[in-house]
C-alpha cells in the first residue's frame, strides 16, 4: 500500500482481487488527482494488476473503470448511510464526519472525495459525471428518509438533506486548502444542530 494512501479507509477488505484492487486504486487516485489526470497506466501502476487485465476486466475502458470507480466511492458512504437506522440524523451526520476526518488526516490532506471529482468531469467524461450526480442524490435521499422517519417534514427533510451533502462537501475542499480539520469540525457541529433542531421542535 502506498503512504498516505486511502485504500485503507475506503476498502472493506484486504483479500480482492485484481479487478477491485483496480476500482480502489482508481478511486483513492480520483479522489487525489481528479478523473483526467487519472490515467489506466497509473491504476495498474498502483494497483500491482497485470497490464493485459485492464479491458479484460473493463472492456469500456477508462470510462467504465473510473463510473465503478466512483460508484465504490459513493457506495461506502451510502452503506454506512443506511446501515446506521438506530442512529438519530445528528448522531449520523457526526458520523460521517469523522469518516471524512480520518480520511483527511490519515492522507495528509491529499485526498478529497471522489464523487465530487467525478461529478467536475462532465466534459470530458459524462457518464463519469452522471453517474456521480445519482450518488449525490442517492445520498441526499438516505439522509431524507433518516429524517422523515424522525418525523421532519418531506419537504424541509430534503432542504436539510441537500445542505448536509453540500455542506460536508464544500468543508472536505476547505480542509484540504487550509490543510486542517476545523473547518470540517465547524460545519458538523452546525449541521448536527440543525438536525436536533428539525427533528426536537416536531
Amino acid at each position: 500500500m502506498a503512504p498516505h494512501s486511502a485504500e485503507s479507509v475506503i476498502s472493506g477488505s484486504d483479500a480482492r482481487g485484481p479487478r477491485e484492487r483496480m476500482i480502489v486504486h482508481a478511486a483513492d487516485l480520483i479522489g487525489r488527482d481528479g478523473v483526467a489526470a487519472t490515467s489506466i497506466g497509473d491504476v495498474i501502476t498502483a494497483s500491482a494488476a497485470p497490464r493485459g487485465s485492464i479491458y479484460h476486466h473493463f472492456p469500456g475502458g477508462k470510462t467504465q473503470l473510473m463510473t465503478e470507480a466512483v460508484r465504490y466511492a459513493g457506495d461506502f458512504i451510502a452503506e454506512r448511510l443506511a446501515r446506521r437506522a438506530t442512529l438519530t440524523p445528528a448522531e449520523t451526520v457526526r458520523e460521517i464526519g469523522d469518516v471524512w476526518r480520518r480520511m483527511l488526516v490519515n492522507t495528509d490532506y491529499q485526498f478529497g472525495c471522489p464523487v465530487i471529482a467525478g461529478g467536475l468531469a462532465r466534459r470530458g467524461e459524462p457518464e463519469v459525471a452522471d453517474a456521480a450526480a445519482e450518488i449525490l442524490r442517492r445520498w441526499a435521499d438516505l439522509i431524507t428518509a433518516r429524517l422523515v422517519v424522525d418525523g421532519v417534514d418531506s419537504e424541509r427533510a430534503d432542504s436539510l438533506a441537500n445542505l448536509v451533502v453540500a455542506a460536508i462537501e464544500g468543508a472536505v475542499a476547505l480542509c484540504q486548502t487550509q490543510r486542517s480539520v476545523e473547518p470540517l469540525d465547524r460545519v458538523i457541529t452546525e449541521l448536527a444542530a440543525l438536525c436536533d433542531a428539525a427533528v426536537y421542535r416536531q
